[in-house]
Formats: C-alpha cells, sequence, structure tokens
C-alpha cells in the first residue's frame, strides 16, 4: 500500500539493509541475487502499523479499573501507580511486555508517552529507553510533565524538581542522534490546562533547540475544554494560538471537545491529530469529529493509549472503532470509511509521529517497516482486503513483522525478546498490584 492507498497483488519487494529498494509490479526478474526470500504468495504485506499515542506504563493496570468518569479513573489510576511505585526494573519489564502486544498486532512504531516519576527518574526514563531499543521496535520516548492540575485537583504533581526534566531530555535527544536510530524523543507536556504557559514556552523552546516534535492531550473530555475556558477566557486552541504554541511539530492525541474554529485553527498551523477511539468510548469521554477534521485536510493518526484506560495495544482495533464508533452518533456524512481508518492506522499516523518521510506506506526508499499477515478466517473470503482488514481483522493473521528491514517477528515467533520469561515475571507482579488497589481503596 502506497502513500496514495494503491493496492499491488502478485508483487515482490526488495529489501537492502533498513530501506525499501525496490517494488517490483509483477514478479522480480529471475536472475535477482538475495541473501533470503521469503514466499508471501497468498499473503498481505503492509505497512508497519503506528500507534501515535501510547501509555505503556499503564499496561500493569489493566482491567483494573472500570469508573463513571474520566475524573475518578484519572485518580484511581495514579493514585494506584504511585502506590505500587514502580522501579527501574519494573519499568523495562512492563515495555517489554507491552512491545511484545504491540509486535503481535503489527505496529512497528509506537509513541509512548512516559510520565516522569519523581524518583529514580534518570534510571527509569533509561529503562523505557533499553526496553524499547532491546525489542526492535521503532520507538519515540516522549516525555511528559506538568506543573499544575486544575482538572483533578485532588491528583499531585509529582515528577522531576524544577527543570531537570530538561537535562533528562537532552539525555535522550543525545541517544537518539543519527539517522538510522530506531528511536527518537518528543516532549510532552501534559496537557495544555496542566501546564502553565511558561512551562510551555520552556517546552517550545526545547523543542526547537533539541530538533524535536511536542505531543500533549486536548480537549479529551468536556470539563478539560470547560476549564480551559475558565483559565484562558477563550477556547483552549485559540489561547495556544495566541500564545504561539501551535506548529506542524505539534501533535494533539484526543481532541474531542472542539468548536470549528478550532480545527481551523488546527489546520492553519499543520498541527496534527491522534484518534483513540477505544479509550474515549471506555471513559466516555465522547466522541472525536474526526471526519471534520479529515475534511479539513488535518493529519489523523490512531493511537492505542492506554491499556488501563481502553482494551489492548491493538491499531486494528483502533483503525475498526473509527469506523464503527461515528456510526452510533453522527448523521452518515459525517462516517469514516475503511480506507479512511485503514490510512488513519499507517500513513496518518505516521505523519503524526513526524515520521511520514520515513515510514507509514510501502514506497522505494522508505524504511522496511512491514507488517505480513497470513490471512485468517477473518479475512476469508478475501473479497475486500481493505474493508476486511478494517473491520475484521484483530491482529490474529500477523504472521511476521519487519521493522529497518530486520525481522522482529517471523512466522509468529519473536526474535529478540523472551516471550515466555517476560510473560511469567509480569504475572508475578499480580500480588503487588493486588496490595496496591487495596490501598488505594482503603484511603477513597
Amino acid at each position: 500500500m502506497s502513500s496514495a492507498g494503491e493496492v499491488l497483488h502478485g508483487s515482490d519487494v526488495l529489501i537492502e539493509d533498513d530501506r525499501i529498494a525496490q517494488i517490483f509490479r509483477g514478479a522480480s526478474p529471475r536472475d535477482l541475487q538475495a541473501d533470503r526470500v521469503l514466499d508471501c504468495a497468498g499473503k498481505i504485506v503492509l505497512p508497519g502499523l503506528v500507534s501515535a499515542h501510547t501509555h505503556l506504563t499503564g499496561m500493569f493496570q489493566r482491567g483494573l479499573w472500570d469508573e463513571t468518569s474520566f475524573e475518578s479513573w484519572s485518580r484511581k489510576s495514579s493514585a494506584t501507580e504511585k502506590a505500587f511505585g514502580a522501579s527501574a526494573e519494573d519499568i523495562d519489564l512492563i515495555h517489554r511486555a507491552a512491545c511484545i502486544e504491540l509486535i503481535r498486532h503489527g505496529v512497528t512504531t509506537v509513541l509512548n508517552m512516559f510520565t516522569i516519576p519523581a524518583r529514580d527518574c534518570e534510571a527509569c526514563v533509561d529503562s523505557a529507553w533499553r526496553a524499547l531499543s532491546d525489542s526492535g521496535i521503532r520507538g519515540i520516548l516522549a516525555l511528559s510533565f506538568k506543573d499544575q492540575s486544575p482538572d483533578n485537583p485532588d491528583i499531585a504533581i509529582d515528577g522531576p524538581a524544577g527543570d531537570s526534566w530538561i537535562d533528562l531530555a537532552r539525555d535522550v535527544a543525545r541517544r537518539s542522534a543519527g539517522p538510522d536510530s530506531r528511536l527518537s524523543l518528543m516532549l510532552a507536556p501534559s496537557a495544555p490546562q496542566r501546564c502553565s504557559d511558561p512551562l510551555l514556552a520552556r517546552c517550545k523552546e526545547m523543542a526547537a533547540e533539541l530538533g524535536v516534535g511536542i505531543h500533549t492531550h486536548l480537549a479529551e473530555t468536556r470539563r478539560h475544554a470547560e476549564i480551559g475556558r475558565q483559565l484562558y477566557g477563550k477556547p483552549i486552541v485559540n489561547h495556544l494560538e495566541e500564545i504561539g504554541f501551535l506548529s506542524a511539530n505539534v501533535s494533539m492525541a484526543h481532541s474531542i471537545w472542539l468548536e470549528d474554529d478550532e480545527l481551523d485553527i488546527l489546520k492553519r498551523h499543520d498541527v496534527k491529530i491522534v484518534h483513540n477511539p477505544s479509550s474515549n468510548m471506555k471513559l466516555g469521554s465522547g466522541v472525536a469529529p474526526v471526519k471534520k477534521m479529515l475534511a479539513r485536510g488535518l493529519a489523523v493518526g490512531l493511537g492505542a493509549d492506554s491499556v488501563n484506560a481502553a482494551t489492548v495495544y491493538s491499531i486494528f482495533e483502533q483503525i475498526k472503532l473509527a469506523v464503527l464508533l461515528p456510526r452510533t452518533h453522527w448523521a452518515a456524512e459525517e462516517w469514516i470509511l475503511p480506507a479512511e481508518a485503514l490510512e488513519m492506522g499507517t500513513m496518518g499516523g505516521a505523519k503524526a509521529a513526524l515520521l511520514d518521510g520515513a515510514v507509514g506506506s510501502i514506497e522505494e526508499g522508505k524504511k522496511a517497516d512491514l507488517a505480513i499477515l497470513n490471512p485468517s478466517i477473518f479475512l476469508q473470503p478475501p473479497n475486500d482486503p481493505i474493508s476486511e482488514l478494517a473491520l475484521c481483522e484483530d491482529g490474529n493473521s500477523v504472521e511476521s513483522v519487519f521493522v529497518d528491514g530486520e525481522a522482529v517477528m517471523l512466522e509468529r515467533k519473536l526474535t529478540r525478546i523472551d516471550e515466555e520469561a517476560i510473560l511469567a515475571r509480569l504475572s508475578s507482579m499480580q500480588p503487588r498490584i493486588a496490595a496496591a488497589k487495596s490501598e488505594v481503596l482503603r484511603h477513597r
């Protein structure tokens, strides 16, 4: 599938090193020399999927809290995280486990919005980085911070003291230097209402200094939009434009409770959007006006968010829900088509991650980030591959995954991670998690 959405049948792809060297429309020449030939007859080769908004640390809280409001869920999740007190070793384990789930679902690029902890922050950032690196996935470590919490005053402002987040960001930027690095940095102010204007201004300065993007939450709930009006006397996006925060290197997760004028402003500054339908549904946050965004030419990607706010780290699930959710809420002209949703999970996500020059489509010269599907019963009979991939696939068909031309999963076997050992260690965390939950309930 190219950036134009073109689908080729019976074609070959030549990979050299980490790049797609050539695409043959039909069989490759018989005299072509290759170190290895992978027979994909009867299979589907997709661009690697992109999760452009994800919190991997939340994996240890999967299924823990099912609340009736975002605020209640957020308070309990934050309190559980504090009570659990994840060590650097825990962070490493949780991130490796999350990468297993992502890769098994055909995700080759993930933006991990990582809240910097108050203690052992350098070691925890290092663990998150190392786990992403060792898994072989293409990762963006988006360091998250805030200095206020007007939307949920009961949540303490924990994190590195003062401007020490800047030193952490500089360190990560040094690690990701070089065009061939699989990992990169973004700065991630938690949300505009959770960051003072001076902090947002400092973040923008640092992003320019380091040459990185900015990722944040925007208007995830109606209350967030209302708090923004109270703080600024105007809609959040209008205020962000006024203080010069918006630019083409900014991506915004959720973006549900926005007025048409705010969408116009975002388009004017080429801001990217990340739609997270599963978490929006689970937390009752609302339905994002995605069709209006696409109609304006905004780049829209998809995110699996955190599994404690949603379900699984699957972009196939987000693609399906992106199609179905608007049909429960909007008139037909606001519905998302299967082809649009599939593009959001590939090229749209690549744009939101600021990596569309390298990934998101199968094109000569781009990185060889690919997912190979051996169609399961869910994709049979192959009447309309685009519709079936968008509406029927759940990741069960994913057989092999390549990142930078390297097989990080081959014929359903992970090549860089000892899956059995990781899952055993993750399971052993359950008593500690239960104790943390009990502590939170005792202090309700």
